[in-house]
């Protein structure tokens, strides 16, 4: 843990992290985004759902059977007393008999016909998926995030070029898709292996340090169900759309959550580059001050881009999907609100992991859970896509609530409640109005309420830009 840096140091570092991380993955998430017309024009909804679950599915088994190691690689490898050799052999041979173990199960998992087609691309595809997550957090982890950055942008691009030739020119369907992504995340994991310069010295072939070894599955092990969240209140929905009402809804479904996607760019940079200040300023003198106002900062500009995208989401719509995915449009107001509560969530989870008290992140995740899968029987059978994406949303709710109230124990946030509850009352009275009344204008003036309650954000990143680029950090 690094302690000692000054309060602007901390701020700096933060914010040079963030920059670099955008540099490499904005452009990657922009790319990715703007495929989203290619894809539901060359795939069927039904090559579209099928594709969209294998990815899915891979998601759901990664926490299962590498039991998160990656998580553990990132975290201890930020501390310097710990040996960076033996972290990161401990996760490549977690990760190695993992695999073995899925394989083994696999029958079990693959229970759709449609998915055992594709068995070995499932397989390939969720052992390149594992060994590259946990290369890009080792990379962080040692911070040596322009590597990160860049490998980042070769993935995504190696992805779309190869998506034009599979699918475009060979016309090869969910084949050439998984295709890509396996191809892609081969390139990835080289170019990780050389800019982490990783030798025999730094996988150790050694007996493994067996105390290591339970530290670090310790602070893993309970953080699966919290990733596994993520899938419930997204993956779940669609094994329930796919059996309740048919793979076609379950693809519109899946393409109106590319909306909502496009604020995990700002999620995804910013988590990335706060993970390794959070553990640097945990238990410092002003960690306090330093954690309760950039939630405060990250909460507005969360808001702003809420608000923003509920004002375009038909327009959005029409330009990023097909015709037969437009209705998608509905669901997104309510997944937007579901990604905001999901996001500060997030952010709170950081306060467990920098203090190694994972195990809170297991009760929150589970009850969260629960209430996710429960409300989909009750709403899906009743209202569709509409009631997965309410059942998502009361779930991230639910899970915020839990932590905002927990994390007291270790850190009491000290977060904007006025400016927020507000806020987040006016963009439920705009998602009514988009869905129900259809005033543009009406919902631009909500929109410009939020954006004069939350203008201090802009005039801070404003100054702390100027700052930085008057310092000539880079």
């Amino acid at each position: 843990m690094m302690v000692g840096v000054g309060i602007m140091g901390k701020y700096e570092k933060l914010g040079k992290n963030v920059m670099f991380i955008t540099l490499g993955n904005f452009a990657s998430k922009i790319l990715t985004f703007l495929m989203i017309p290619f894809y539901t024009n060359v795939l069927s909804t039904n090559e579209f759902g099928v594709s969209d679950l294998i990815t899915s599915t891979v998601n759901l088994i990664l926490p299962f059977f590498t039991l998160l190691i990656s998580e553990a690689v990132m975290r201890f490898t930020l501390e310097e007393k710990y040996d960076n050799s033996q972290v990161f052999s401990i996760g490549i041979y977690t990760i190695l008999i993992g695999t073995f173990i899925m394989v083994a199960f696999s029958p079990i998992i693959i229970i759709n016909k449609v998915m055992a087609q594709y068995y070995w691309y499932f397989v390939f595809y969720y052992f390149v998926s594992a060994i590259q997550i946990m290369l890009s957090q080792y990379v962080k982890g040692i911070n040596r995030v322009m590597i990160y950055s860049f490998a980042g942008v070769i993935q995504t691009v190696s992805m779309i070029i190869l998506s034009i030739v599979f699918l475009a020119i060979y016309k090869t369907g969910i084949t050439g898709y998984l295709l890509s992504l396996i191809v892609s995340n081969i390139i990835t994991i080289f170019i990780l292996w050389i800019g982490a310069n990783i030798s025999k010295s730094v996988l150790a072939f050694k007996k493994l340090n067996r105390k290591l070894v339970y530290e670090m599955y310790s602070y893993s092990i309970p953080m699966i169900p919290n990733s596994l969240n993520w899938w419930i209140s997204n993956s779940a929905d669609k094994y329930m759309l796919m059996y309740f009402s048919g793979m076609g809804v379950t693809g519109i479904y899946s393409v109106s959550q590319k909306i909502p996607s496009m604020l995990s760019v700002i999620s995804t940079i910013f988590m990335s580059a706060w993970q390794i200040s959070a553990v640097d300023n945990f238990g410092s003198k002003d960690s306090l001050d330093f954690y309760s106002d950039i939630y405060r900062k990250y909460s507005s500009l969360n808001i702003i881009s809420i608000t923003t995208l509920i004002c375009f989401t038909k327009l959005l719509a029409n330009f990023l999907f097909s015709k037969d995915f437009y209705e998608g449009w509905i669901f997104v107001p309510i997944l937007l609100l579901a990604y905001y509560f999901n996001a500060m969530s997030s952010f709170l989870g950081t306060i467990y992991t920098s203090a190694k008290k994972t195990k809170m992140l297991f009760i929150s995740t589970v009850v969260a859970a629960s209430s996710n899968i429960s409300l989909n029987f009750v709403f899906i059978p009743l209202f569709g896509g509409m009631g997965a994406s309410i059942s998502t949303f009361i779930s991230y709710f639910i899970t915020w609530i839990i932590r905002i109230i927990n994390t007291r124990r270790i850190m009491i946030i000290n977060w904007n409640r006025k400016n927020d509850i507000c806020s987040i009352c006016l963009i439920i009275i705009q998602i009514i109005i988009v869905m129900y009344n259809n005033s543009f204008w009406c919902s631009i003036l909500v929109f410009f309420i939020v954006l004069i309650i939350n203008r201090k954000v802009f005039i801070y990143i404003f100054q702390f830009v100027e700052k930085i680029l008057n310092r000539r950090l880079f």
